[in-house]
């Protein structure tokens, strides 16, 4: 009876000194967000680099939620911004046509299928019904891209469409060539109500970035 406690005994040691295993969940999925641009606006070579002087992408949408049987509207925004500087550029896509009353953004299936079948779209102004180019000077003025315009181009490639915790992404690469435009008082005139239009070439623009869901 004695050796069969001893043994016991020694077992139980033994098990309490087996080291409990750590159950290590799986790495949670992270969308890759780079982005950058580089173009000839006016004559110069503009650069614009993901944390590099305070520059950042910035993605956001702008949504027209109708009732149904009205489809609501939203279109995408991508604009290479910084907080240390006044330059800016952005381009939008739009409109995808979604039922609002039964979500508040279009589905992830519906807003895949958006991008993936635009590549080459149609410029229109406020993006309304495809593609606009906003860009922002030193001076903080601001000059848009006009859909009456002919000769513009624009595509997007590599289109891939991830989503992580964060959110739904369209990642792209969009390649562009256009006049952008403002209006300004007319100086030579007394009249306040007289404007002129300035115009500033943008060729061969491409801009890295992402529409958010």
């Amino acid at each position: 009876m004695k050796k069969v406690i001893a043994l016991f005994a020694f077992g139980s040691v033994f098990l309490a000194g087996c080291p409990k295993h750590e159950i290590i969940p799986a790495p949670t999925p992270k969308v890759e967000l780079e982005s950058n641009f580089i173009g000839i606006i006016n004559g110069s070579q503009v650069e614009l680099t993901q944390n590099v002087d305070g520059y950042y992408l910035d993605a956001t949408k702008t949504k027209y939620i109708l009732p149904s049987p009205t489809p609501s509207q939203a279109a995408y925004y991508a604009n290479m911004k910084s907080s240390n500087g006044l330059v800016s550029i952005r381009v939008g896509l739009g409109s995808i046509d979604f039922d609002g009353s039964a979500s508040s953004d279009p589905s992830v299936s519906v807003f895949n299928a958006f991008f993936s079948s635009n590549t080459t779209p149609v410029y229109s102004d406020q993006a309304a019904n495809g593609f606009e180019v906003v860009y922002r000077d030193g001076s903080g003025n601001i000059w848009t891209s006009d859909e009456t315009q002919t000769g513009q181009t624009v595509s997007f490639t590599g289109i891939v469409q991830e989503s992580d915790g964060s959110g739904d992404y369209s990642k792209f690469t969009c390649t562009f060539s256009c006049n952008v435009y403002r209006d300004t008082p007319d100086l030579s005139t007394p009249d306040p109500n007289d404007f002129i239009t300035l115009t500033l070439p943008i060729q061969n623009g491409v801009l890295k970035g992402w529409f958010k869901r």
